[in-house]
């Protein structure tokens, strides 16, 4: 009789094992996979100066599956990057605590070469970095207009991204992605 009842308690808590874990699965998949419809619906209380789109497309890059916009391809070896006509690439950086998210040029300008811009975990620009053709020494720059050119070239990328790959949930968890997320962006 106690061997029974052991058995069904022990059956009884593999199957509640089994469904948390596939709802687990299911839960980060779906918040995953949808993260472009979620972010465009959610609330609009965030910083002025943080990019959701970007930071959560780059977070779950792998699994949006291949670019489906023309000149833009997702690379996602290492670290998540996005690549554009091969001219340049927005990613998650591992530079220090401060820089999350890094988009550098494959080829300098005129009289500068090593052309990167910095964000932060919440996508906020922190600064420009470059080096002259001439010199060694790393210069940085935290003006407006290297932040407005930063978000020019991060707006080339993600606004297709999102414009073409934006898929709404079968079942619809925002606030579920707006409890994961929303802190992250105030």
């Amino acid at each position: 009789m106690l061997k029974k009842r052991l058995k069904r308690i022990l059956l009884a808590l593999s199957i509640v094992f089994v469904l948390a874990i596939s709802g687990f699965i299911y839960i980060n998949k779906n918040l995953s996979t949808y993260c472009i419809y979620y972010v465009k619906h959610m609330p609009q209380t965030h910083d002025k100066d943080t990019n959701p789109e970007m930071v959560v497309i780059l977070d779950n890059l792998v699994y949006l599956g291949e670019s489906r916009v023309n000149g833009i391809r997702f690379d996602t070896d290492g670290s998540n990057a996005i690549v554009k006509h091969n001219e340049f690439a927005l990613g998650q950086g591992n530079r220090d605590n401060s820089v999350k998210f890094v988009l550098s040029f494959f080829h300098g300008k005129s009289n500068e070469r090593s052309r990167m811009y910095y964000f932060d975990g919440s996508g906020k620009f922190v600064t420009y970095h470059y080096m002259k053709l001439d010199g060694e020494d790393s210069l940085y720059e935290k003006t407006e207009t290297r932040k407005q050119e930063a978000q020019t070239y991060v707006d080339e990328v993600i606004n297709p991204i999102v414009e073409e790959m934006e898929i709404e949930p079968k079942v619809n968890l925002q606030w579920l992605f707006n409890k994961k997320y929303q802190d992250r962006f105030n």
